[in-house]
């Protein structure tokens, strides 16, 4: 599957989407590559051979879909999807889809105001999700990574999704979708041997800072 490997063109890509759409998600966007280049790193170090560039340029790139505009909703992860399968990139394209759902197709619903969706935009996430049945290790570090990382820097899990659920909300719902990212957490916790957090410079001053809400 083809994605996006030269650093310079991604970042390219992220300044336009920027210029269309500025905020805090640009910061946030380079923090989760930042944490996703220590994790791959790592575990290449463990002895994996994961390219460390398209793991990077992948988690830069998983919110651009926010060129649209902001919106509470995974509507960005469709629009991100539809935006790199017309440049030819379908890997960078899925992974603007499998970030949103750390249970891989399991409780679509749950997803942040899946109200505010429009049908043909489920039906399109649901395909994408069902054929991504199988998350590989660059769609599951992305994935944490994004729960991982905010503006600012890196943060704990648990501070990011109190701070992601004060300012979108949540439901009866929403512990099921938290437990996808310990579920991803503690697997790559394995692989490594050791604390993610020891991979994440900082993120210990988080917890001095006020929550975003």
């Amino acid at each position: 599957m083809k994605y996006i490997l030269d650093r310079e063109y991604a970042k390219e890509l992220m300044e336009w989407a920027y210029a269309q759409n500025p905020g805090p998600w640009y910061k946030h966007s380079v923090n989760v590559a930042k944490a996703t280049e220590n994790i791959l790193m790592e575990l290449n170090k463990n002895g994996y051979e994961l390219d460390v560039d398209l793991g990077y340029n992948a988690a830069l790139l998983h919110d651009i879909g926010r060129y649209k505009g902001f919106t509470k909703s995974v509507i960005h992860s469709y629009d991100g999807y539809i935006y790199f399968k017309k440049l030819g990139f379908p890997g960078n394209a899925n992974v603007c889809v499998t970030h949103s759902f750390p249970n891989k197709n399991k409780n679509i619903e749950i997803a942040a105001n899946w109200s505010l969706v429009p049908e043909h935009m489920k039906l399109k996430l649901v395909e994408i999700l069902d054929k991504n049945r199988t998350y590989d290790i660059y769609n599951k570090v992305i994935t944490l990574c994004d729960a991982l990382a905010d503006s600012e820097g890196f943060t704990t899990l648990e501070r990011r999704l109190i701070s992601v659920g004060l300012r979108h909300g949540t439901n009866s719902h929403t512990s099921i979708h938290w437990k996808g990212f310990y579920t991803i957490k503690n697997e790559l916790e394995e692989l490594l041997d050791m604390s993610i957090y020891k991979l994440l410079p900082g993120v210990e001053d988080s917890i001095y800072t006020k929550v975003d809400y």
